[in-house]
């Protein structure tokens, strides 16, 4: 490639901006070319591109791909072509979120997120890029018609691009090679629809091409029919699928589901075998019941013994109510009779002397 001629493939980055200024540096006050196939990326990368291009004044932008988002509006380049077999998509800045990924001001309103400061930045944002779009129109579009073409998500032909004025000449010429497969994938990551009726490039080696090939005529000669068995319900909700491939009456299952199938079986089993065990420890709670049964028997043959007019009462607790009243009738206040002064030895609770009772020791 010339020395007077640049290529930017994949994302605008900062590392874009830089390798274009190095470019132009190298280039000063000479024309140069700059063929562009980008799905977009930073907007303020974009900016200072689009600033550079008008900076060294003598810059012509080719779009020679499915161009995107900041790739559609570097218009600091003094001219601007774009092959007829080529589109560009234009649509609302948006904002990483980490629940609610990319979205754009419209859809965090309809969603109802409360981030007042992030929807009037990217309004604010949108109205910038509107105002780059009104003005390469020549005053033919307002930038509120540039907004509502903003908001409606366009990919746009090279005809409707000379249209609107994003570009100054179409090349009749075709490509010489379909957009390929990685471009569709970094579309998808990016969350920019693929446009309609484009076929893409087949990245495939030789080897993949056969070994596809070979599969696909595999199953053609194959008379035996593949689909999903669904009538294995309590499987099915243990596993927690839709369903089992099944192919000549056999399905395929994975270790992982044999594992889960396996642990529910032996859980049952477990249960079967300690059902005689429940049975001991109910016998066991049997016995405990009898005893104590026998031992209230006891204790109420016991209170009987005390009176007759206990014996005649019902149940324990009514025997240790008639035994209380018995009590309750003793007079309360009534000392017991001290015994005879002479009768008592004071000193009998005096350890004697041993040295004057000796003997008595």
């Amino acid at each position: 490639m010339a020395k007077n001629n640049l290529r930017i493939d994949g994302e605008i980055s900062s590392y874009t901006a830089w390798r274009v200024g190095q470019f132009l540096l190298e280039n000063k006050d000479k024309a140069v070319t700059v063929t562009l196939s980008s799905f977009g990326g930073d907007i303020a990368s974009a900016v200072k591109i689009s600033h550079a291009f008008a900076n060294h004044g003598n810059v012509t932008l080719i779009h020679d791909s499915y161009n995107a988002s900041a790739a559609t509006w570097l218009f600091g380049a003094k001219n601007i072509k774009m092959y007829s077999d080529c589109m560009l998509y234009i649509h609302c800045s948006s904002k990483d979120y980490y629940y609610w990924q990319s979205m754009n001001a419209e859809e965090l309103k309809a969603l109802g997120v409360k981030h007042e400061e992030d929807i009037k930045q990217l309004e604010t944002v949108d109205r910038i890029i509107a105002q780059k779009y009104a003005d390469r129109s020549n005053g033919k579009y307002s930038v509120d018609d540039m907004l509502s073409l903003m908001k409606s998500h366009p990919w746009l032909t090279a005809e409707q691009c000379l249209e609107y004025g994003f570009i100054d000449e179409i090349i009749s010429e075709k490509m010489p090679s379909r957009p390929s497969n990685s471009m569709q994938a970094e579309f998808k990551n990016c969350a920019i629809p693929l446009p309609e009726g484009i076929v893409f490039q087949d990245d495939r080696s030789l080897l993949q091409k056969l070994a596809d090939l070979f599969k696909a005529n595999s199953n053609i000669n194959n008379n035996s029919t593949e689909f999903m068995n669904k009538k294995f319900v309590t499987v099915n909700s243990l596993v927690n699928v839709e369903g089992f491939d099944e192919k000549d009456g056999k399905v395929v299952m994975t270790a992982e589901q044999m594992q889960v199938i396996e642990d529910a079986l032996v859980e049952k089993n477990n249960k079967i075998e300690n059902h005689g065990s429940l049975e001991s420890e109910l016998s066991t709670v049997k016995d405990a019941k009898k005893k104590a049964e026998d031992s209230l028997a006891a204790a109420s043959k016991a209170l009987d013994a005390i009176s007759d007019d206990v014996k005649k009462e019902e149940g324990i607790d009514n025997k240790i109510k008639k035994i209380k009243e018995v009590f309750d009738k003793i007079p309360a206040g009534v000392a017991a009779p001290n015994p005879k002064s002479e009768d008592v030895d004071p000193y009998s609770d005096c350890r004697k002397d041993p040295v004057n009772n000796y003997f008595d020791e």
